[in-house]
């Protein structure tokens, strides 16, 4: 387990061409963090938004599947954890999560 953390660093330095328009989408209030690791649409009239998120989400969840096969665990084992960290993240930026109640907070 002491490699999951480099191996979630590295997730987060991994989409390098998308991170100005998540930076902006996420300053914008557009998109948030999800409990699930996954970026999800706050803004629900964007559609810019709402592709980027498709691409982000998919490079995530290979990233992850990648990550759980490494780790021989399950894909949920890794979504679960990045999502902790990523909302946590969101929070301390102020930035929109999805909170246990399925709602969005900045």
């Amino acid at each position: 387990m002491r490699l999951l953390p480099l191996l979630f660093a590295a997730l987060l330095f991994s989409l390098p061409a998308a991170a100005l328009e998540l930076d902006e989408a996420k300053d914008l209030g557009l998109v948030g963090e999800m409990p699930n690791g996954y970026l999800g649409l706050v803004a629900t009239s964007n559609p810019e938004a709402a592709a980027l998120i498709a691409e982000i989400n998919v490079k995530r969840k290979s990233h992850y599947q990648g990550i759980a096969n490494e780790q021989n665990t399950a894909l949920e084992n890794i979504e679960k954890i990045a999502g902790e960290k990523l909302v946590k993240k969101a929070q301390a930026e102020g930035h929109y999560y999805m909170n246990v109640s399925a709602q969005w907070q900045n």
